[in-house]
């Protein structure tokens, strides 16, 4: 699953996806820097407006139709990619609500000696990327609603977590975003893992692993007389 994410280089993320769609979209003032995003933050997402991309705030977590009027309704971060498209909450997303969700890295956890050590998982070289969502209109006392597409791990995910984000590089992201259904080979294409080499992993500091902390410290090098060492898939 990916429950956490890092936003701190907003007007990074939403250049590459700018250049990418070959459209300019500008950092709204509300975008803030955030270094640890968890569920129900509001975060931009780039998803299609009168048929144009467009940044929009939007909550993480879908909230499954039948439950809107519930008091205490699951929220949705993940939605598995194998599965998302015959899921019913999921599938209209996937149909026609495939969004872009603009990120400079994601957090997963690995147990070792009783104690879960956080590892900031970014592309080679820290560049932005975005991760592959879907969204729901507002409605019933709530929000524009988003999640994020899971997929298997690659080699170095997988060290860490059975799952991993599905990542939009530059040349997926145009092919993703849309409001129209993608063909079943071309959906498939487009939520495989991305190649391991592609992609860099460091542990950082447990800061983060509390979801009411925020700020670099987030992405500080891991305390301790043993911490987590890095990741090596080669």
């Amino acid at each position: 699953m990916c429950v956490r994410y890092t936003l701190h280089k907003t007007d990074a993320a939403l250049g590459a996806i700018s250049k990418a769609l070959g459209v300019l979209l500008g950092t709204p003032d509300w975008a803030v820097p955030r270094f640890n995003v968890s569920l129900t933050s509001t975060m931009p997402v780039v998803a299609l407006a009168g048929g144009a991309p467009a940044v929009r705030p939007m909550r993480w977590g879908l909230v499954p139709e039948r439950e809107r009027a519930s008091p205490n309704p699951r929220l949705l971060a993940n939605a598995r990619a194998e599965t998302a498209a015959r899921m019913p909450a999921f599938r209209k997303g996937v149909a026609a609500r495939r969004c872009l969700v603009p990120a400079n890295g994601f957090y997963e956890w690995k147990e070792k000696g009783g104690v879960k050590w956080p590892h900031l998982f970014t592309l080679a070289g820290e560049e932005p990327f975005a991760f592959a969502g879907i969204w729901d209109p507002a409605g019933e006392g709530l929000p524009e609603t988003y999640c994020i597409l899971t997929t298997d791990p690659n080699e170095l995910v997988a060290q860490v977590h059975t799952r991993m984000p599905v990542i939009m590089l530059p040349e997926t992201m145009p092919r993703w975003l849309g409001d129209r259904p993608l063909e079943e080979d071309e959906l498939k294409r487009l939520v495989r893992p991305i190649d391991a080499a592609r992609m860099a992993s460091r542990p950082v500091s447990r800061f983060v692993s509390n979801s009411r902390n925020e700020g670099p410290e987030c992405l500080a090098p891991p305390a301790g007389l043993n911490p987590e060492p890095e990741l090596d898939f080669g």
